[in-house]
């Protein structure tokens, strides 16, 4: 039938979000892509625009299929379980054998978040709603009594993400996760410094 799509958009998306997660944006090329979409260029065309396009979707499924979850444990009425259920998440997904190695969003803020255009904006949206999302949850552990009043919500989890990001260089830089898990669990003990008990 012409004009209908003959794949699942999930799918392929998965399997470009794959490509991009391993090699980057710059560095992934168009037959790379087509090869692992099983998609001609004129399909990907058609559907995504460009490779910016397909790119932009690609990093909105990481978020709903891979990042929602982490951002999900934020929600336990307990705070330091709450923590250590996103720092647990953040870390697992590091060390997992079924993804590429890395955080494709990390990746996407060190390579077009300095940039212009759709997505730069993309990328400074997904950092600041999960800044958002941590500081909201540091301030309401306060007003529940299990955060130290006074804490800097914004700075702490300013220090969270800067944490969960860096791991990424760690773990490539060293060639392990050792570095990387050694910053979650001192990361951890800070957090325990201002929790109440």
């Amino acid at each position: 039938m012409s004009g209908r799509k003959q794949f699942d958009e999930s799918q392929v998306l998965d399997k470009a979000m794959r490509v991009f997660w391993e090699k980057g944006y710059k560095a992934t090329s168009l037959s790379d892509l087509e090869s692992a979409m099983g998609l001609n260029k004129s399909s990907i065309y058609n559907t995504f625009q460009s490779k910016e396009g397909l790119y932009g979707r690609c990093l909105e499924h990481f978020h709903t299929q891979y990042a929602c979850d982490a951002m999900d444990t934020l929600n336990h009425p307990d705070f330091r379980t709450a923590m250590d259920g996103f720092l647990e998440m953040l870390q697992s997904g590091m060390e997992s054998s079924e993804t590429p190695e890395g955080c494709i969003a990390t990746m996407a803020a060190m390579e077009v978040g300095a940039s212009e255009g759709f997505l730069a904006d993309l990328v400074a949206k997904g950092t600041n709603d999960m800044l958002n999302r941590i500081e909201t949850r540091m301030q309401k552990a306060i007003d529940d009594g299990q955060l130290q009043a006074g804490v800097d919500c914004a700075a702490l989890a300013a220090m969270v993400m800067a944490v969960s990001r860096g791991v990424v260089a760690l773990n490539k830089g060293t060639g392990s996760t050792t570095a990387g898990k050694n910053s979650y669990q001192q990361l951890s003990t800070i957090l325990d410094q201002y929790t109440l008990p």
